[in-house]
């Protein structure tokens, strides 16, 4: 029996029932109960063997090991091939030969031309469609895409406590989903005193794609036999039943992003899922088109196998940095401490390496019989929110460095994806050979499009042009003469530079150009990928390594009290907006002097390397400094120094204790600093009374305790301002989350970083914790980080309540 949140029927009941979609009568909560019983014991095996791998105690090297060529693995069509079989068929299919094991990407269904990443160069945009105006914003920008998002910066599955709402805003987000694409969005639609406009017409759009969760998410709001649905099934057919028809209208189609896949049987269930829905709609097999987030190291394994497994609908592949980097730091764990996350960027060897291997295998994947591409790898996030003019700190000064930093990130990865595929033996060579025709063979451009979290104009427009550029403009742009801007007496590249020294050395470096600047496409002959032992072993290919070295040996460096503190930083300020039902955060960040769009994924980097630190009581490698709050050009931020820390020391429990206490004093300085800001705003000048009772009112909700109307009356008589005028502007300066939640996330973290218990994905642990009233929170926290004989002991003693179990088991992935 399935059983529906009845909150959600009475508000969202339109999103269930009876529908016809492309001439079939279906009923939407019956195709949910369906997929759950079939396939709801397959993803909870899928889900116990991700967990069984991670705490098998084997060295990762044997554990994490490539498959043996002789281990076989299944397709929904039930066929069976080996991974040599597998790897072989890939390899045919890049040689151009015709052999039983050839198989290729989309061969049957072709690729629509809206969601084509080589049709269609330019960034992808990625956010909740909620509220509305967020959906407004992605469909005005200059994107080519837009992922409409239900898993790391989805609304929230949860009801935050003391949020005053009923159902969790993913179910407003589906609604106004289902409400944009029929055309039902006001003009002006008006939101918080602002206007909003769709200002392009229908035809003009970004492509429409839909990030469903991974299968680790449960959804409470649905339930079959009393057990939570796999988020995932909630939102495929949801999203299908409701707009495949409004899209296929508008020429487009269903397509979804696939996150957190680990393995074939991950991918297999996922394959079973869509394919059921085709059947149910009376569509072809491979109708529905899916995008892959690579970003589990673990899926790098068996990308092949992956492949194969959805050749039916596979359109592109995602490298991130994010939730990718938190995956290897979670892999190596219990043996290896990486260094500080901060310094493994995209450009980092074994960053490099895992571009390049997602780039190849698309391409070998992805080549038809004439040589065509079906497919086609996409980069990774750039996530800077520029700051407005008017920043209270004057931050915005910094804008020229997020510019110059998307361009130049663009262009590294449209570098890396160009990939000539030789017919004779050849060197290095440039791209200007190859366009001249002194070499033969052909050149491949994969990397167009590329990912970005924020709709400002000129950010985007920054991000655009490498990925938008003719291949003859690139070496010209790379080319121009080199021009700064000065910041803070800094000199800053100009958005519109050419290569600077600096720039040109690293991407050298990189092997993107010569010593000359000429762009130096990656050459891959035929004869050093014609095996499958070539394809994982030819060092010729991964950098003087094999591939398993390349991609996973845990990189060397320095691990700095700087870094941990920040990674800290980050991860509270994200666990408090996360508590607050924001998946989507902003987040200012005062390393770099840049405001950035976080998620889950960042906070799992920060989250893991801190528990890793604990875990082995990492030595710091440099003389440093834990800092204590301090106001400075980039606003309150840890600048004084408190504690030194030398070389050597131990970051053990005693020095997270010290670090804890830091954090709590910045957060305390940082709110004082806010009410400052606003009660100068609000009167004109500094007034201590002002700023007193603007603090009680935003103290907690805000105005949980103290209205809006109650505070503008006492402000007032002290301003010299008419009480309407006055409560108008305490609104419009009011914090946009509830500050009683800035000590919950201190004390989530400090119960799940010094636990011996791993937690994968353990944003999950916030999620679940948010919605509690705050006596039962603190009860259950406890809980969660003990043994599970505890909690069914203490909910037999009636000091628990018995969904707390419930909460346990989804949290470690006991299913």
């Amino acid at each position: 029996m399935i059983e529906i949140n009845k909150r959600v029927l009475e508000e969202y009941g339109d999103l269930f029932g009876r529908k016809v979609v492309n001439g079939r009568e279906i009923v939407v909560e019956q195709l949910i109960e369906e997929l759950a019983r079939e396939l709801g014991g397959e993803i909870d095996a899928a889900i116990r063997k991700r967990k069984e791998w991670h705490e098998r105690r084997e060295p990762v090297k044997v554990k994490g090991a490539f498959p043996r060529w002789d281990d076989k693995f299944v397709d929904a069509d039930g066929n069976v091939r080996t991974f040599r079989e597998i790897v072989q068929g890939l390899i045919d299919n890049f040689l151009g030969r015709d052999t039983p094991l050839r198989w290729g990407l989309n061969q049957n269904v072709p690729v629509p031309d809206d969601l084509h990443p080589l049709k269609n160069p330019g960034l992808e945009i990625t956010g909740p469609w909620y509220p509305m105006s967020r959906a407004i914003h992605q469909i005005n920008a200059d994107v080519v895409s837009m992922m409409e998002d239900e898993e790391d910066a989805s609304p929230a599955w949860y009801v935050p406590w003391g949020s005053g709402r009923s159902v969790a805003a993913v179910w407003e987000a589906r609604r106004i989903v289902k409400r944009v694409l029929s055309g039902d969005v006001p003009e002006p639609y008006i939101e918080g005193g602002k206007e909003y406009r769709i200002r392009k017409p229908r035809e003009k759009w970004p492509t429409l794609i839909h990030r469903v969760p991974g299968i680790h998410i449960l959804d409470f709001d649905v339930r079959v036999d009393g057990r939570p649905v796999p988020a995932i099934i909630t939102s495929v057919v949801l999203y299908t039943a409701n707009n495949y028809d409004l899209l296929k209208k508008a020429g487009s189609g269903v397509y979804f992003y696939v996150p957190k896949t680990q393995t074939p049987d991950e991918a297999l269930v996922v394959e079973k899922i869509l394919r059921r829905v085709e059947q149910r709609l009376g569509l072809k097999t491979g109708e529905l088109k899916i995008a892959m987030l690579y970003e589990e190291a673990r899926a790098g394994l068996y990308l092949p196998v992956i492949f194969w497994i959805w050749r039916e609908r596979l359109v592109k592949i995602n490298n991130g940095r994010w939730d990718y980097l938190g995956s290897l730091i979670e892999m190596w764990r219990e043996e290896a401490v990486f260094p500080d996350p901060q310094n493994i960027t995209m450009t980092h060897p074994i960053m490099m390496a895992y571009q390049k291997y997602n780039a190849l295998l698309t391409l070998m994947a992805g080549l038809d019989k004439n040589g065509e591409l079906r497919a086609g790898p996409v980069g990774g996030m750039a996530a800077v929110m520029l700051y407005r003019q008017g920043d209270p700190y004057g931050r915005e000064r910094y804008n020229a460095r997020a510019l110059r930093g998307i361009w130049i990130d663009k262009l590294r990865e449209r570098l890396i994806g160009l990939i000539f595929v030789a017919e004779e033996p050849a060197g290095k060579v440039t791209l200007g050979d190859v366009l001249k025709g002194k070499v033969k063979g052909r050149l491949y451009d994969l990397f167009r499009q590329s990912w970005v979290a924020t709709p400002e104009e000129a950010y985007v427009k920054a991000g655009n042009e490498p990925l938008r550029a003719s291949l003859e403009e690139l070496q010209a742009m790379i080319n121009k003469p080199v021009k700064y801007v000065e910041v803070d007496g800094v000199k800053i590249p100009a958005v519109d530079s050419g290569l600077t020294e600096q720039e040109r050395a690293l991407f050298q470096r990189l092997g993107l150009i010569d010593e000359n600047g000429n762009i130096t496409p990656w050459v891959v002959r035929k004869d050093m990928v014609d095996t499958p032992e070539k394809l994982l072993n030819n060092p010729e290919l991964w950098g003087g390594k094999d591939l398993w070295s390349a991609l996973y040996e845990p990189p060397k460096g320095d691990i700095t009290i700087e870094h941990i503190q920040h990674a800290f930083y980050m991860a509270a300020n994200y666990g408090f907006q996360l508590l607050n039902g924001n998946l989507a955060a902003a987040i200012d960040d005062y390393e770099l002097g840049q405001r950035f769009m976080n998620d889950l994924a960042t906070y799992r980097i920060f989250s893991t390397w801190l528990w890793t630190l604990l875990r082995h009581e990492a030595a710091v490698t440099k003389d440093g400094y834990l800092k204590g709050p301090d106001r400075t050009p980039l606003g309150v931020v840890p600048a004084k120094n408190e504690i030194a820390v030398k070389a050597g020391d131990r970051f053990n429990r005693e020095m997270f204790e010290k670090l804890w206490d830091l954090h709590m004093q910045w957060t305390n300085a940082f709110y004082e600093d806010f009410d400052r800001i606003a009660a100068e705003r609000i009167a004109g000048r500094y007034d201590p009374k002002v700023k007193e009772a603007l603090s009680k009112a935003y103290a907690a909700g805000p105005f949980r305790h103290i209205s809006p109307r109650a505070v503008a009356e006492a402000i007032a008589p002290l301003v010299g301002k008419p009480v309407d005028a006055v409560e108008r502007e305490v609104v419009a300066n009011a914090p946009r989350f509830d500050r009683t939640f800035a000590p919950v996330i201190m004390e989530i973290l400090k119960a799940k970083l010094t636990s011996p218990l791993y937690v994968q994905h353990g944003g999950r642990v916030v999620m679940v914790l948010s919605p509690l009233p705050p006596e039962e929170r603190e009860q259950a926290l406890m809980a969660l980080f003990g043994p599970r004989d505890r909690v069914e002991r203490l909910i037999a003693e009636g000091k628990l309540r018995k969904e707390i179990l419930e909460i346990y088991d989804y949290i470690h992935d006991i299913r």
